[in-house]
């Protein structure tokens, strides 16, 4: 009887006492408690023990057989079934939500035959990298400085936001170090920012094609994208003209997929349109610039965000990106980001900042950009021997012209 005394009843519960009693006993044959052909004790037993109406033991018996649970045999008295309905196995992707269903599924991993080339993701050439000096630099910050191992505000170490001030004025972009929030990587910015300036149906006019990484972000936050489609100058903003949009994500150098960069006269406009639109622009530099054309965030400073990477020019592994932006608008992004992950890791953070500070990544990209640069003539002489009808577009995409 140690399994009836064992139920608990809410006697002040709407429930009534037979729907309690038939979900007390359900539980206790799923979980094998009572097992197939044991004998349930009679409903006088239950009333005693319980101190309840047998009349309610009686309903809930009842249901039991119903439902699949128990039967009744002469002599015997009720006793489980031996087919009796156990518990459904949990699945967790049952509860999976709209918006985490609507992000596609990774694309598989690149083939590793020896004649195949992956084209499909641009990332640096380790080979390329002082993997050395960079250790000993990461060594030296883990181990002399234990205030790294810390909390720290999420904004980030000033001396890499300072390194990181001085890298985007180079490219013509003038933002103060406390105008720069460090970011695990330009894609968690970009989910920043679409946590902290969008909610659901919001319009965001993105280009089309556009970064997948940008793309995914876009349909998790439910937001309505409004395609800008891509000609050879740039984004066509026509979709813009006359109506309200919350963002605009823009990579007006060397656009991601089609490579093209936007001239001068598409800058504008770009910025015009999101003026009249009343936009927030990202424009994302995940690699710098070398058009020599101004970009959007040197022209309107106060409406531009400027998101940048580290994973382009050194290692993507780093993870190691940054928001630039009026510092009203850093410090709202700062808060955010606290909800994700406190802070990118200082260790890290240190050591990119001496490894900036040193002019390693600029020793790294020249070395990396002269072997390129000889790769890409014989990819080039390749191409036209064999394949006379693939044509350059843009850059970076190929298509055949046949």
């Amino acid at each position: 009887m140690d399994q009836i005394t064992s139920m608990t009843l809410d006697r002040a519960s709407r429930e009534p006492l037979s729907e309690q009693l038939f979900a007390a006993f359900a539980a206790r044959i799923e979980t094998g408690l009572f097992p197939a052909g044991a004998r349930l004790p009679t409903t006088r037993e239950v009333a005693g023990a319980l101190a309840v109406n047998r009349g309610s033991v009686q309903a809930a018996y009842r249901r039991l057989r119903d439902e699949g649970f128990a039967s009744t045999r002469v002599g015997s008295g009720t006793v489980v079934r031996a087919d009796a309905r156990r518990p459904k196995r949990f699945d967790a992707s049952e509860l999976v939500s709209r918006r985490a269903s609507a992000i596609p599924a990774a694309a598989p991993p690149p083939v590793s035959a020896p004649m195949i080339a992956d084209f499909s993701r641009l990332t640096p050439d380790e080979r390329f990298f002082p993997l050395e000096r960079f250790t000993q630099t990461l060594t030296e910050a883990w181990s002399r400085r234990p205030e790294l191992w810390q909390y720290a505000p999420p904004l980030g170490l000033d001396e890499l936001r300072v390194e990181i001030s001085r890298r985007l004025a180079e490219s013509g972009v003038t933002r103060s170090p406390e105008e720069i929030l460090v970011t695990s990587g330009a894609q968690q910015g970009l989910d920043l920012v679409f946590r902290t300036f969008t909610d659901a149906r919001d319009p965001v006019a993105m280009e089309s094609p556009s970064y997948p990484g940008a793309l995914a972000l876009a349909r998790f936050a439910g937001v309505e994208i409004v395609p800008m489609p891509m000609t050879p100058d740039g984004p066509d903003v026509t979709g813009l003209r006359g109506r309200r949009v919350k963002v605009v994500y823009v990579m007006p150098e060397r656009q991601n997929p089609t490579g093209v960069t936007a001239t001068e006269e598409k800058r504008r406009e770009i910025l015009e349109a999101a003026i009249d639109a009343g936009a927030l622009v990202i424009e994302d530099g995940y690699e710098e610039p070398e058009s020599g054309l101004t970009p959007l965030a040197a022209r309107a400073p106060e409406q531009v965000v400027w998101l940048g990477t580290l994973s382009k020019d050194l290692v993507p592994g780093f993870r190691i990106g940054w928001l630039a932006a009026p510092r009203p608008v850093v410090e709202r992004l700062a808060l955010v980001k606290r909800t994700a992950d406190f802070q990118t890791p200082l260790p890290l953070q240190a050591a990119i900042a001496s490894f900036l500070r040193a002019g390693l990544d600029r020793e790294a990209r020249r070395a990396r950009a002269s072997e390129v640069e000889t790769r890409r003539k014989e990819m080039s002489g390749a191409r036209g021997r064999h394949l006379p009808d693939l044509s350059w577009r843009g850059g970076r995409a190929a298509r055949s012209s046949g």
